[in-house]
């Protein structure tokens, strides 16, 4: 059953006060400052009912909501959540979607592997995107990770069966450093580099990778 997301009047966000990056841009001049007005508690929309539609999409750092506009809008009867932990691009996100009218978009502005811990039950996401996430080479930035140690099991946990994550990145590192931990998770993953097949560029972060002929690795778990 189709789910109207609550996105008709304003975007929907949530300020997450544990993240570092929210200090500076609150002093961005185009951002923060002017859009915190916009800000509500995650907890007021991600209601059963939301949480209950089906089919629901994740994704996971969704920037400025190039990709889940176009997903959004291609299938008007799917519910997708974008979550960016960046408030800038969450605030340039939501009023993407709004001015795209869709009802079947929610963006929030907070932390991934908290809404996957805290808000998500088991078996509530058919699929999740996950598009050229940051690598966090350097061992003291390890818990930032996306897919680590202690979240990786989490991310199967709320898949439903037969559900997916699907994940684009132009960095090997990240490869290296997150595909061991979704290889041991039981189902099936697939690895390829697709640098030549992708010829449109999806996003802003694709066209950088595309412009420094970056190698583009494509990822896909099912469970």
């Amino acid at each position: 059953m189709k789910t109207a997301f609550p996105m008709t009047t304003q975007p929907i966000l949530q300020l997450d006060p544990e993240d570092e990056t929210t200090g500076r841009y609150a002093r961005h001049p185009h951002g923060w400052s002017r859009n915190i007005e916009m800000l509500h508690d995650v907890t007021d929309y991600m209601t059963p009912e939301i949480l209950d539609a089906s089919p629901l999409y994740l994704e996971i750092g969704c920037g400025h909501g190039e990709f889940i506009e176009r997903l959004a809008k291609a299938d008007p009867a799917g519910h997708y959540i974008g979550v960016e932990n960046v408030p800038y691009f969450a605030v340039s996100a939501a009023k993407r979607v709004l001015n795209a009218g869709l009802d079947n978009v929610l963006i929030l502005n907070q932390n991934a592997n908290a809404l996957l811990s805290q808000v998500f039950p088991n078996q509530s996401l058919d699929k999740m995107y996950i598009l050229y996430p940051d690598p966090w080479p350097k061992r003291r930035h390890r818990k930032r990770r996306l897919i680590r140690e202690e979240t990786y099991q989490r991310f199967q946990e709320v898949l439903t069966s037969g559900g997916e994550i699907e994940i684009w990145t132009d960095t090997e590192e990240w490869v290296e450093l997150s595909a061991p931990f979704l290889r041991r998770l039981p189902g099936t993953l697939q690895e390829e580099e697709i640098t030549d097949r992708l010829h449109t560029p999806r996003t802003l972060f694709e066209r950088k990778a595309k412009s420094k002929q970056h190698p583009i690795f494509h990822l896909l778990y099912q469970k």
